[in-house]
Parts: structure tokens; C-alpha cells; sequence
């Protein structure tokens, strides 16, 4: 027989409580979740203004984009605290991972290429929103796990003070040219690095040539990063590397703004990828948490997004004039799209592929 002491009797007396409450509340955040008609607005702001605040995990970058959202959602909603931290998306699926072993609901709404993860580990609340409606079905998810607010357009960025716009490589088999052996980086994020660019090839042209075709690059000493793409892209403009192969086209934009020595190729067709808004099934302020995603997909929210150099995922909201080098339709390119759930489903071979093509 097994003695439990008094605190341990305590202990599980409150987590027994805490499972309660937690099924209570998954419960009605499934209800606000779902929430319609001409009286939803007012009771989601009701309940936002006794949570007062909702937390916000983002891989945007903070001064372009989050915290420009910030000021304007809480200029719209003075009551609602907005707080945000900012990680790359392998790193917020591991921080979501975390939290949900320990039990602990921090974050409400995630913006990030995670839905994939998560929605397999169980952690996404469906939800409902009048904006969705102003999109096209397939940028949202059949179960309404997810919907897609913006995309990012991924190629290959170098660095124009060690290559010329003439020299750089144009196409993919461009980089098996020698010349290009111990010149070129990548990162390991499966949703928007090196993995990325695999999972993209092997749709391309099947896995058989994608898996020779890599053979072959494995012998070009291509370096391998952890962390996210932005940080990769730094080190070519600091010229620790000369070309990087998972280049987010919108950062390169951004930063040859800035007079940065950087200048990107997109071979065709061009690889696309969706970055989604997802509530979380434990979030802690799901009022606030549903009046910040209706803000995200609004029109006003797109235009947030599309003033911060990012694609929008609202049809009608333009792209920014910087970002139009890097829209496919805009530049006679065709576009292949890789969504989270393609590289959830090829993790396992992208994964041993990138390990092999590295060094």
C-alpha cells in the first residue's frame, strides 16, 4: 500500500480541481470560438475586457511587424493588453510543446508556419470568423484549425559584394557549379529552412531526381545553421557566407532596402509557403484571443502586414510596391506551394536528407 502524505493529498486535490476547471474551459473557449451573430462582437468584447490582455507567439519581426499590430490593435481595443514574444517556428512549436507537458496555457494565438504540429499534437482550437468569409477556401483549413494571413516566397539570396547579378546562380542545378563548394549556408528549420527547400524539390521533380540531385550537392559543402532564416541572411550580408539556399525573398527585399550588399534569384516556379493564424485549445483569454484574429484577417490587419513589407493573404489587399520583385503572378512565374502539413508529412525524409546534404 502506498502512503501519500498530507501535501501530496493536497497536490493531487488541486490537480484533480485544475483538470476539472481545464475541461470546464476547454469547453467554452470551443463556444467563444464558435460564436455568431449580430450579438458576437459584443460579447466577445465583454469577456475581452475582463481578461485584459491576450498573448501573441509570432515568428514576425518584432519592430516591422509586431509591434506596429500592437499599437494598432490596442488602439482599437484600449482594454486588451497585447503582448507578444517573438521566435523563429520550430522554436515556438517547442515552446507550445513545452507548456502544454507542463500544463501551463500561456500563449492564446499563434502566427508562425506551426498549424502543422500543432494541429497533430491536438493542440488547435477551431474557430469561426466573419472575415473568412472574404477568403478563398483553400487559404483556410477544412476544420477550420487554421487560415492563412499572409506568404512567404522562399529562394536563394546572396550577397552582391562577392557575386555579381550576372554571376549568381539562376537556376537550382546552378549551385552544383564548383565554384560555389564551401560558399553556401542554409538552416534546419523544417518549416522554412533547408527542409523547406527539400520538400519544394521533391514536389518539383519527384523524389528520385530530387534525392540525386541532393547526392550532388552534398559534395558542395553547403553549412548548416540552427535557428531561423533572418538570422542566416545577416551572416551572408556580414559576408560569413555567400549564398544562402532558404532565403525568405521578403527579408532580402527588406534589407537591400536598407542598403544591405543582398539581391536574392527565384527559379520557377516560385516556392510559396502560408503562414497561418492558429488559436491554441488552452488559450487563457479566447475573447480577446478571437477579436485579435478577426483584427489579423480584416482588411486593416492585411494592410498592417502589407506596410510591414509581408505578402497579405487577403485577396484584396495589394502587396507591398518594395515586394513586388518577389510575387510570382507579378513577374511571369509560375508558384508551388508548401504548406505546413506537406512538411509535417515528409519531416522524416527532408530531415535525413538535409543532415546528408550538409556538412
Amino acid at each position: 500500500m502506498i502512503k501519500i502524505g498530507r501535501t501530496s493529498v493536497l497536490t493531487l486535490g488541486v490537480l484533480v480541481a485544475a483538470l476539472a476547471v481545464t475541461a470546464v474551459r476547454a469547453e467554452d473557449i470551443d463556444k467563444i470560438a464558435h460564436l455568431s451573430g449580430p450579438d458576437r462582437q459584443s460579447i466577445l468584447e465583454e469577456g475581452a475586457r475582463k481578461e485584459g490582455s491576450v498573448i501573441l507567439s509570432t515568428s514576425l519581426i518584432v519592430d516591422q511587424a509586431a509591434r506596429p499590430l500592437e499599437e494598432a490593435f490596442e488602439k482599437k481595443y484600449p482594454y486588451i493588453d497585447l503582448q507578444f514574444s517573438r521566435n523563429d517556428s520550430q522554436q515556438i512549436i517547442q515552446q507550445v510543446f513545452a507548456q502544454a507537458r507542463a500544463g501551463v496555457s500561456e500563449a492564446d494565438v499563434v502566427v508562425a508556419s506551426t498549424s502543422a504540429a500543432l494541429a497533430k499534437a491536438g493542440l488547435l482550437q477551431s474557430f469561426d470568423s466573419p472575415v473568412l468569409a472574404e477568403y478563398p477556401a483553400e487559404f483556410i483549413q477544412k476544420d477550420h484549425l487554421w487560415a492563412s494571413i499572409r506568404f512567404t516566397y522562399t529562394g536563394i539570396g546572396y550577397n552582391t559584394s562577392r557575386i555579381s547579378e550576372a554571376e549568381a546562380p539562376k537556376t537550382w542545378e546552378d549551385l552544383l557549379d564548383p565554384k560555389w563548394k564551401g560558399r553556401m549556408v542554409w538552416t534546419d528549420s523544417q518549416e522554412t529552412g533547408g527542409p523547406l527547400v527539400i520538400n519544394y524539390l521533391i514536389k518539383l521533380w519527384g523524389k528520385e531526381k530530387a534525392e540525386a540531385y541532393f547526392d550532388k550537392l552534398a559534395k558542395q559543402d553547403v553549412a548548416a545553421l540552427t535557428g531561423s532564416v533572418r538570422a542566416a541572411l545577416d551572416q551572408v550580408i556580414a559576408g560569413e557566407h555567400d549564398i544562402l539556399l532558404s532565403a525568405a525573398l521578403h527579408h532580402v527585399i527588406i534589407s537591400h532596402e536598407k542598403g544591405a550588399p543582398v539581391w536574392f534569384v527565384s527559379p520557377n516556379p516560385t516556392l510559396a509557403r502560408p503562414d497561418h493564424i492558429q488559436l491554441l485549445k488552452t488559450a487563457p483569454h479566447p475573447h480577446a484571443a478571437m477579436l485579435f484574429i478577426d483584427f489579423l484577417l480584416s482588411k486593416a490587419g492585411q494592410h498592417f502586414l502589407a506596410d510591414a513589407n509581408y505578402i497579405p493573404a487577403h485577396p484584396d489587399v495589394a502587396p507591398p510596391e518594395a515586394q513586388r520583385p518577389t510575387v510570382p503572378a507579378l513577374n511571369g512565374r509560375d508558384m508551388l506551394l508548401v504548406t505546413p502539413e506537406d512538411s509535417q508529412q515528409m519531416q522524416a525524409d527532408t530531415m535525413e536528407i538535409f543532415k546528408k546534404t550538409s556538412r
